[in-house]
């Protein structure tokens, strides 16, 4: 699907027209990467969570709903629920490390920072499998990693400050 090197990706809003390739991309990526790690029943939640008629509702009244698109096809997907909550990053398996998901959040950090003034801190939950790649672009954890429900996870933060005061923890 996507080649060894960087791709050039388009991002734009998704529409809730777009629900069943984001529900694809969402649970492809999830399956193979996440859901090893936590529990049955915590996966068939996920599941029903990230149906596309559930993820038309979210893309519907959320902050930001933002694709990745390389060739009209969908490659990657953030959605903020709230201007203070990473709900959602997921990348298509076969693209990931081409810059797809640090382009999304990139382009959703600056919406928020020129948008939400007041918002200075993101937080989100980081699954085992994604906890390097948020570090990465500027999260740091806030949590030890706990089991919820059969959801393993780490609760991370990004101090949007931290940035222009070069206060950003290295990794």
């Amino acid at each position: 699907m996507c080649p060894v090197e960087r791709i050039q990706v388009q991002l734009r809003a998704v529409t809730e027209a777009e629900a069943l390739a984001t529900s694809v991309l969402v649970q492809a990526s999830f399956t193979r990467l996440a859901a090893p790690e936590w529990e049955p029943s915590a996966r068939d939640v996920f599941m029903a969570e990230s149906t596309p008629e559930a993820l038309a509702a979210k893309i519907k009244c959320a902050t930001c709903a933002t694709g990745a698109f390389s060739d009209r096809q969908l490659v990657g997907f953030l959605l903020m629920p709230t201007p203070a909550l990473l709900g959602m990053l997921f990348v298509h398996p076969e693209c990931l490390r081409r810059g797809i998901g640090r382009a999304l959040w990139e382009h959703a950090r600056a919406y928020v920072e020129s948008t939400f003034s007041a918002v200075k801190t993101i937080e989100l939950n980081a699954t085992p499998c994604a906890y390097q790649f948020y570090r990465s672009i500027g999260f740091a954890p806030i949590s030890a990693e706990y089991n919820r429900e059969g959801c393993r996870a780490t609760r991370m933060a990004c101090w949007l400050p931290a940035r222009a005061l070069r206060a950003e923890v290295p990794m």
